[in-house]
């Protein structure tokens, strides 16, 4: 179930209207600075890391961007599952079930060397990789991204070359462990990208950014970070904004357990957050020649 990353523009024909007279009023700065720069790239957040940022984008008077995949259920997500969101799986078997289903949407297996996967799993994860990518074979209407995480670092990329090679549909190479150190972030996303490559031209290649994983980031050095890993040649991104085993060190004033204030900032930087459109009408222009009453009816599509 695959959705398109950046904006989702769903306002009424009467506030679309409105929204068009307004920014043709505008400066040419202010309608360039309302386009989304990044529409092209695909985005995964967990359920719940996705509540934090939601709150916290609410108290700054943001609108977050509709994104790609929202992970959900599993061991690793408490939150069940909404219509729309994506499973994620830290064990083959159900996602196993769910193929044989012939259930249609997208799947993560997020196979790590925590308990939350099955011991056997855990000791051959290659195997259990292929498995999970060839399960599409079967089911045509599953897509699988897998997400390993494994000690050391190659170990965790040869992980992700045997997702490539099996035909995974996507992977993520969970680069979250490097964050704050841009310049050795793209070294290692460079070799990553080149050898998933190799295996495959097709599988969508992600990378992993968190506000507060290994330690509290800021927002310029996680837009730092994701000019880096772009720069590299990943197509997207897994944000976490979460308290990763009760080691969370966030302060009040980076939005509490997860920094989703962090977060926040962080997509502001990058322009994939906005004001609501009543917000963005009165900034852009304040009067746009409209009589009163009629911003009355603008109202935010989010």
């Amino acid at each position: 179930m695959s959705r398109p990353a950046g904006w989702a523009v769903t306002a009424t024909a009467t506030a679309a209207a409105l929204l068009v007279a307004a920014l043709a009023l505008a400066p040419a700065a202010a309608v360039a600075a309302a386009r989304p720069t990044t529409q092209h790239l695909r985005w995964l957040v967990k359920s719940n890391d996705l509540v934090l940022l939601q709150k916290q984008a609410a108290k700054d008077g943001r609108a977050l961007p509709l994104f790609t995949w929202v992970g959900c259920g599993g061991r690793s997500d408490p939150d069940a599952c909404m219509s729309g969101q994506d499973p994620i799986f830290t064990n083959y078997w159900p996602l196993k079930a769910r193929a044989q289903a012939k259930w249609t949407g997208t799947a993560i297996f997020d196979i790590e060397e925590w308990r939350k996967t099955p011991t056997e799993q855990r000791l051959h994860p290659r195997a259990w990789i292929c498995r999970a990518a060839r399960l599409q074979r079967a089911d045509r209407g599953l897509k699988v991204i897998i997400t390993p995480y494994d000690k050391p670092a190659q170990l965790m990329v040869s992980e992700d070359v045997a997702a490539a090679k099996c035909g995974a549909y996507g992977v993520d190479i969970q680069s979250q462990f490097i964050n704050g150190y841009p310049k050795r972030l793209a070294k290692f996303i460079h070799s990553a990208v080149a050898a998933i490559r190799k295996a495959n031209k097709r599988i969508i290649i992600l990378a992993g950014l968190a506000t507060n994983n290994p330690h509290v980031e800021t927002a310029g050095l996680l837009a730092a970070d994701y000019h880096a890993a772009l720069a590299n040649g990943v197509q997207g991104f897994w944000l976490n904004a979460n308290d990763w085993q009760g080691e969370n060190h966030c302060k009040a004033a980076q939005g509490g357990a997860g920094c989703p204030q962090i977060g926040v900032k962080f997509l502001a930087d990058i322009g994939m957050t906005r004001m609501p459109v009543q917000q963005e009408l009165l900034a852009v222009s304040p009067n746009a020649g409209l009589g009163p009453g009629l911003r009355a009816m603008v109202t935010p599509p989010w």
